[in-house]
């Protein structure tokens, strides 16, 4: 029996015994606390679906609906360098390039890929913003940075939001309470492997190999007839937890429309940094995904009553999306903007 196969039948057990059992008995305690708590400042609340089991796999925005979200960072205490900000971003439908398959209800088939493409305004890009092309498929979203998970501070802000907001799912049946290996963690996150912690220089008897995410269905729960997945994912450098580096990250996934509802990720990041005040520390790194569009699988879709100030700013950023191609002449002509056919944050 296949790998996929034997996980398709335990998935199938573990829905018989919960219907048997008679509730959702897979969503514990915790899970639900932990969901009431992202969601209380939407005013949005969601409850235990009775099922155990569902498909997670990404689709893309519809053509008819762009995905906008609010991006932000804060640093605890405060970095020197980079300061507490916040940005936005918005997803669409490439206008010119097509999928290698016929798009279908519900995830991208295996093996297909649609292009998409996306505006970013925000940390290193305020002035007028930044451009980018974008790949969806069934498992992950990309270009993603493999870097964002050990950072105490932002390496590219569109590439750490595709790696963080979009975490690497089955793109199968998953029961709640599975585990798997998600997006592969290394570039810079590797040399902190070989450190030695004690006195922070390399230790030669450690290999610089990083493992990748690991991710768990945590709960399934439901909301007006649709389901969404809560992931809990984590990270670490190999030192252990009070030691080096160790990232926390919750997502909630609207399994019906396969994108990101909410996302948070928590970096503890040990190793001494350059904080304000000329100091040199430890410092922990938040970094949220908030969806601000009003399309299905949003916040807003959910009961979120968006303030006038989000739905304007949503409205801004499908308009710069849709003008993104003036964005991009211009930023060929910057020599700062990046090979490729992608251009860099300013």
């Amino acid at each position: 029996m296949g790998a996929v196969l034997r996980q398709i039948v335990l998935a199938g057990v573990l829905a018989a015994l919960v219907t048997a059992c008679g509730g959702p008995s897979f969503v514990n305690g915790l899970e639900r606390a932990e969901v009431a708590r992202a969601l209380a400042d939407y005013g949005v609340e969601i409850e235990p679906a009775e099922d155990a089991v569902a498909v997670l796999g990404w689709q893309a925005p519809p053509q008819d609906c762009v995905h906008t979200y609010r991006l932000r960072s804060s640093y605890e205490p405060g970095l020197r360098f980079e300061q507490d900000n916040e940005g936005g971003l918005a997803i669409g439908r490439h206008p010119r390039l097509e999928p290698d398959h016929e798009v279908q209800p519900g995830p991208i088939v295996a093996g297909g890929t649609i292009p998409a493409h996306l505006f970013y305004q925000g940390f290193r890009a305020e002035r007028v913003g930044a451009s980018r092309d974008a790949v969806f498929a069934r498992h992950m979203v990309g270009p993603a940075a493999p870097t964002p998970a050990c950072m105490p501070n932002t390496w590219d802000p569109m590439e750490d939001a595709l790696a963080l907001g979009w975490p690497e799912l089955t793109g199968r049946l998953t029961g709640v309470g599975e585990s798997w290996n998600g997006m592969r963690v290394g570039g810079k996150c590797n040399r902190s492997a070989c450190i030695d912690t004690e006195d922070g220089k390399p230790d030669h008897a450690l290999a610089c190999v990083t493992a990748p995410w690991r991710e768990r269905f945590g709960g399934l729960f439901e909301h007006d007839g649709e389901q969404y997945a809560w992931l809990h994912s984590k990270w670490s450098d190999g030192h252990g937890p009070d030691e080096g580096i160790n990232t926390e990250r919750h997502t909630l996934v609207s399994i019906d429309h396969g994108r990101p509802v909410w996302s948070r990720t928590v970096v503890d990041h040990r190793y001494g940094q350059p904080l304000a005040g000329n100091a040199v520390g430890s410092v922990v790194r938040t970094w949220t995904l908030e969806s601000t569009d009003g399309c299905p699988g949003s916040l807003a879709a959910a009961g979120w009553a968006r303030p006038p100030a989000v739905v304007e700013e949503d409205a801004r950023l499908q308009d710069r999306l849709a003008n993104s191609d003036s964005l991009r002449r211009s930023s060929k002509r910057n020599p700062r903007a990046s090979a490729a056919g992608s251009n860099k944050p300013e």
